[in-house]
């Protein structure tokens, strides 16, 4: 009887280590991808001519404001 008290116990340790170690990969996953998102906010421009909002770092500056990338809106500049 002892036995099966000493393996259930065991079984139940290993259970909440890994159910710790799993909390603590999950925790850093979180951390991980907050600081990613924190650095992917971008400005975002409209374009003169079709309207299409786009990144401003792959918006071409024209003078009276930016261009998308589109082949009508390429023609123009």
């Amino acid at each position: 009887m002892g036995k099966i008290i000493f393996w259930i116990v065991v079984v139940f340790v290993v259970l909440f280590a890994l159910r710790l170690w799993n909390a603590a990969k999950a925790k850093r996953r979180a951390e991980a991808m907050k600081e990613q998102a924190k650095g992917a906010v971008e400005q975002m421009v409209r374009c003169q001519h079709c309207g299409v909002y786009i990144p401003r770092a792959d918006a071409r500056v024209v003078e009276n404001g930016y261009l998308c990338g589109d082949a009508k809106c390429r023609q123009l500049s």
